[in-house]
């Protein structure tokens, strides 16, 4: 049995809140292990600054195609997209900009395959990507930003049914903003 398959193993036989502190560990070293020369803006961790509009908007761990990871939940309204608004005073010494995530339909959302579900950022008002999402496996993404060092940016993440919101279990994992300092 190799390395990958020992380490499985063992977290299967793990409570969920021995998987949680497992999970917070990581998360603990992975911060630890960016540059010193890098800025770092966790969305889920600034979630309570942000504004909130949508159906059932909310932080938590989300498992898309098995696999769980902390996660901002955005189930858009009836009519209408959800959405979570932040003001980001972003340093005057940060380039390259990126924001990184992934997308996904949480497991148990019985979404038909031909209905889709949007997602969308916005930056300042103006869109800098979306896409449309049936299936249920985490999507990662990494986005460049336009220059906003010495700004205070206005970052949305959008969510929207299109129409028909029924088993719309959008979830953004692990959303982030990055530069170089």
């Amino acid at each position: 049995m190799n390395l990958l398959d020992e380490t499985i193993a063992l977290l299967r036989d793990l409570t969920p809140a021995q998987l949680e502190r497992v999970r917070a560990f990581i998360h603990t070293l992975r911060d630890q292990t960016l540059r010193a020369d890098t800025w770092r803006y966790d969305l889920i961790e600034r979630f309570p600054e942000a504004t909130q509009a949508g159906l059932e908007v909310k932080t938590g761990t989300a498992t898309c195609a098995a696999v769980s990871r902390p996660a901002l939940w955005e189930h858009p309204p009836a009519s209408g997209s959800a959405t979570v608004g932040y003001v980001v005073a972003v340093p005057a010494r940060v380039r390259g900009l990126k924001m990184k995530f992934a997308i996904g339909i949480r497991d148990g959302s019985e979404l038909p395959t031909d209905r889709f579900i949007a997602f969308r950022v916005m930056v300042n008002g103006f869109k800098v990507w979306s896409t449309l999402k049936n299936s249920h496996t985490w999507e990662p993404f990494e986005i460049a930003l336009p220059q906003l060092s010495s700004d205070v940016a206005q970052i949305e993440l959008i969510t929207d049914g299109m129409g028909d919101n029924r088993w719309n279990w959008a979830v953004w994992g692990e959303p982030r903003l990055e530069g170089e300092l």
